[in-house]
C-alpha cells in the first residue's frame, strides 16, 4: 500500500522504508497536504494518488496545510468517530493537518502521529489520529503502527497442511482482532506472502512443498523484519534450536492452550489498544518521561501526573490497571498516594509501584506496610522497569482470575485445583471416599410459573433466589458444588485431618447441613416478602458415604465433585419432600438425633423397593454463638399446597 509521508527528510523516509519496503509498502515523501498538480478537488480521490495511510510528524509547519484545504475538510469531511473530537477540541497545526489529510485521501485513511513525547497522547487521541510512533522508534514499532493499522487490523499468514488447524485456529485468532489468510504448505505461502503482505506468520513445521524451516528461513531473507512464529508438535531441544536458527521469533509446541497463542502472537506484534491504561506519577518531567517512553513502546497506553494529588484525581477520574510513583513528591507524597488509594475501596485493589533513591531494609518494609505492590530503586534502567510492570500486571491479571473464577466453581474445586497445581500433577485423576451429608433444595412448581416470565426476569429472580440461599449454605460450611436450573446441590464435608469432636473441628457435617436447610426455609419466607407470588422450596438432606475426586474428561474439562448413592438418595429425598419442609434421611437423623425434633414420615424412593422412613425436621438446636436455642423448620405452604412439582 502507499503511505505518505509529511517531510522533507530524505533520512526519516529512509528509517519508515527499513521495515516496510520489504513487505510490499511504497512510502511518498510530500512536503504539503495540498492537493497534487493537476489532482481533482479535494475529496475526489485520484485513484494513482491513493494512500492508505498518511505519517504526521506531531509539529506540523503551518505551510504544510493549506487554510482552503483544511476549511473544506471541515465542511466536506463525512461525520466519523475519528473526526469527532476535532469539531470539539482546539488542536492546532495538527488537527488541521488530520483534517486537510482526510479530505484528500478520505475519511478512512489511517493517520500516524510522529513525535518524541508519550505526554502528546492526548492531543494525538483529540485529534482523530490512528497511532502514536515515538522517536526513536524501532522496526518493529513501525510495523505495529503503520503495518498493522494501515489496514485497520493485523493480518496474519497461518501456514499449516491440517484443514482441522484451519479450521481450529482461523475463527480464534479472527474474534482476537486479527485478519486470517490460509496457506496449506510452505512453497504456496511463500508466493502468497508476495500477495497478502502479512504482519506476521504463524507456521508448521511438517508441510510438503516446503518445510517450515525452510519457509521461515526464505521468509526472513526476504522480510527480515517480519514475525514468524513457529508452531509445531516437534518439541525436542534440536528442533526448537533448528527453529531459532532458521530466523523464528518464538517456537510453540502442539498442543497449544489459545491463552498462549494469543498472548505470544501479541508479544510478536502488539494490538493496537490492546495494553493496559498506566498513570506514572512523578514531580521530574525528566523521570516521568523516562518511564513513560519504555512504557508507550510496549503498547501500554500512558497517562501522567506530577505529584500525588494530581494522581489521585487521575485514579479517582478513570481508574487505571497500575500506578508507578515517586516516593518524595510536593502537595502529597507517593507514601500518602498508596495509603489514599488503599482507603478507597473503589482503587485498593489497584496495584502500586513506588520509585525511591531509598534502599534500606526499614524503607522497604514501610512501603510494604503502606501497600505498595513493588518497587524500583533510582537509577534503574528500562528493562528493569518494563520486567517489574510486566509481572506485576501478570500477577494481577492471576489474581483477578482467582477471584472471579470463585464465582464459577465450588470452593472444593478450587481447593482441589490449588493442590493439584502445586503438586504438578495435572494429568492424573484422583477419588477418595469420605462421609458426607448431601443437601439438594428445589423450587415447587417453578417450571410453570416461570412458563409466564421472560428470560431475563426469570434469571434475575432466580439469581436474586440464590444469592439468599447461598449465602445459608456457606454460613454453615457448606460446599455449593452445583446448580441445576433452580436447584442446588451442596455437600458439607469433614475437615481433612480433624476428626469430629477434636479440637479444631466444625460440627459434624449432618447437623451442619440440616441447621443450613432450616435457615434456608426460613430465608424463603423473607424473601417471599417482596414478590407477588410466593415461591415454595423442598429440601432433602442424606448423610453417608462418598466418592469425592475428578470427574469428566482428562483432555477438556472436568468436575471435581461428589457421587455415590448417598447423593442420589439425597435428590430422592428432596423430590418426596413436603412443600415447604425439610426431608433428612434416617442416617441423617441417627447422627444428631439429640439436636432435631422431627416427625417420621413413610416415603416411596425412586429404585428403593418397599417404604422408607425419612423424618420431617421440626426444630433444631442452634449453633454455637447463635442466641436462640432452636429454630423452626414449619413453613406456612397452605396456599400452595396444590402446586405442581
Amino acid at each position: 500500500m502507499n503511505i505518505a509521508v509529511l517531510t522533507r527528510d530524505p533520512v526519516l523516509v529512509a528509517f519508515l522504508e527499513r521495515p516496510l519496503v520489504p513487505l510490499g509498502h511504497r512510502l511518498i515523501a510530500i512536503p504539503h497536504l495540498g492537493p497534487a498538480p493537476g489532482a481533482p478537488a479535494p475529496g475526489a480521490r485520484d485513484p494513482g494518488d491513493a494512500v492508505a495511510a498518511v505519517v504526521l510528524p506531531r509539529r506540523v509547519p503551518s505551510a504544510a496545510v493549506p487554510a482552503p484545504a483544511a476549511a473544506t475538510a471541515a465542511t466536506a469531511a463525512p461525520a466519523s468517530a475519528t473526526a469527532t473530537p476535532i469539531e470539539r477540541v482546539d488542536t492546532g497545526a495538527l488537527g488541521d493537518a488530520v483534517r486537510a489529510a482526510r479530505a484528500r485521501w478520505g475519511a478512512q485513511v489511517q493517520i500516524v502521529v510522529l513525535g518524541p513525547d508519550p505526554a502528546d497522547l492526548d492531543l494525538v487521541r483529540a485529534v482523530g489520529a490512528d497511532a502514536f510512533l515515538p522517536v526513536p522508534f524501532s522496526d518493529a514499532e513501525v510495523l505495529a503502527a503503520v503495518g498493522a493499522r494501515g489496514r485497520g487490523r493485523p493480518r496474519v499468514l497461518l501456514v499449516d497442511d491440517s484443514a482441522l488447524i484451519h479450521r481450529h485456529t482461523a475463527p480464534l485468532l479472527e474474534d482476537a482482532g486479527y485478519e486470517v489468510v490460509s496457506a496449506h504448505d510452505g512453497a504456496g505461502a511463500l508466493a502468497l506472502c508476495e500477495r497478502a503482505l502479512p504482519d506476521l506468520v504463524i507456521t508448521d513445521v511438517e508441510m510438503p512443498s516446503m518445510d517450515g524451516y525452510a519457509l521461515c528461513k526464505a521468509l526472513k531473507q526476504r522480510a527480515p523484519h517480519l514475525p514468524v512464529l513457529i508452531c509445531s508438535t516437534l518439541g525436542e531441544a534440536a528442533d526448537l534450536e533448528r527453529g531459532f536458527d532458521a530466523g523464528a521469533d518464538d517456537y510453540l509446541v502442539k498442543p497449544v492452550a489459545p491463552e498462549e497463542l494469543l498472548t505470544r502472537l501479541g508479544a510478536l506484534s502488539p494490538m493496537p489498544g490492546r495494553r493496559e491504561r498506566i498513570l506514572v506519577v512523578d514531580d521530574s518531567p525528566a523521570q516521568r518521561h523516562y518511564v513513560a517512553d519504555c512504557l508507550t513502546r510496549q503498547g501500554f497506553e500512558v497517562i501522567m501526573a506530577d505529584n500525588g494529588r494530581a494522581g489521585l484525581d487521575e485514579v479517582r477520574s478513570a481508574p487505571p490497571a497500575l500506578v508507578i510513583s515517586d516516593y518524595e513528591m510536593p502537595e502529597m507524597t507517593g507514601f500518602e498516594l498508596v495509603h489514599a488509594l488503599k482507603r478507597d475501596p473503589d482503587t485498593r485493589n489497584i496495584p502500586v509501584i513506588m520509585l525511591t533513591a531509598r534502599d534500606s531494609r526499614r524503607d522497604m518494609a514501610q512501603m510494604r506496610a503502606a501497600g505498595a505492590t513493588a518497587y524500583l530503586v533510582k537509577p534503574f534502567a528500562q528493562d528493569k522497569c518494563i520486567a517489574t510492570v510486566e509481572r506485576t500486571l501478570a500477577e494481577r491479571r492471576l489474581l483477578a482470575y482467582k477471584e472471579a473464577s470463585r464465582f464459577y466453581i465450588s470452593e472444593g474445586a478450587r481447593r482441589a485445583a490449588e493442590e493439584r497445581a502445586a503438586a504438578g500433577d495435572l494429568g492424573g485423576v484422583r477419588a477418595e471416599e469420605r462421609e458426607a451429608a448431601v443437601l439438594f433444595s428445589d423450587l415447587q412448581g417453578f417450571t410453570a410459573m416461570s412458563s409466564g416470565m421472560s428470560p431475563r426476569q426469570v434469571i434475575e429472580l432466580l439469581n436474586a433466589y440464590f444469592d439468599r440461599m447461598c449465602a445459608v449454605i456457606v454460613a454453615e460450611g457448606g460446599d455449593i458444588d452445583k446448580f441445576i436450573g433452580d436447584a442446588v446441590m451442596a455437600v458439607f464435608v469433614q475437615e481433612d485431618g480433624i476428626g469430629p469432636g477434636e479440637a479444631g473441628a466444625a460440627e459434624h457435617p449432618a447437623i451442619r447441613a440440616v441447621r443450613a436447610a432450616v435457615a434456608m426455609q426460613e430465608a424463603l419466607v423473607d424473601f417471599n416478602a417482596g414478590l407477588a407470588r410466593p415461591l415454595v422450596m423442598r429440601v432433602g438432606v442424606n448423610t453417608g458415604p462418598v466418592m469425592r475426586g475428578d470427574l469428566g474428561s482428562l483432555l477438556v474439562r472436568r468436575d471435581y465433585t461428589v457421587i455415590g448413592d448417598t447423593v442420589n438418595r439425597a435428590q430422592r429425598y428432596e423430590g418426596v419432600c413436603p412443600p415447604g419442609r425439610v426431608l433428612i434421611s434416617a442416617s441423617t437423623r441417627a447422627l444428631i438425633a439429640d439436636q432435631v425434633q422431627v416427625e417420621p414420615l413413610a416415603v416411596h424412593l425412586k429404585g428403593v423397593s418397599g417404604p422408607v422412613t425419612a423424618y420431617v425436621v421440626q426444630a433444631v438446636a442452634a449453633g454455637p454463638g447463635s442466641v436462640a436455642a432452636t429454630a423452626s423448620a414449619r413453613v406456612d405452604v397452605e396456599a400452595e399446597e396444590g402446586a405442581d412439582a
